[in-house]
């Protein structure tokens, strides 16, 4: 299967794209029938995936990684002093 950078060259003036439905079936096979499409205007990328049964446990843990390195008492302490300038 061919990315649509690959078939649209020119993505700056394209107003309106028609996926296949052969496309559409295959991600409804995949996925089922609740899914969320959003376009990523950094990476110009449609993202589809199947709609969670539960956002919280979805999203539980994002970002873990950002925190595992930071001494919490120390990073709370720096934001409180400078919340307080």
């Amino acid at each position: 299967m061919l990315a649509v950078s690959e078939l649209i060259k020119d993505i700056d003036n394209v107003k309106k794209i028609s996926i296949p439905v052969d496309t559409i079936k295959y991600i409804i096979e995949r996925l089922g029938n609740d899914i969320i499409w959003d376009y990523d205007n950094i990476t110009g990328e449609l993202i589809i995936m199947k709609r969670p049964e539960s956002y919280v446990d979805a999203l539980a843990g994002l970002g873990q990684e950002m925190w595992e390195k930071l001494e919490s008492k120390e990073f709370i302490e720096e934001m409180r002093t400078e919340w307080d300038q």
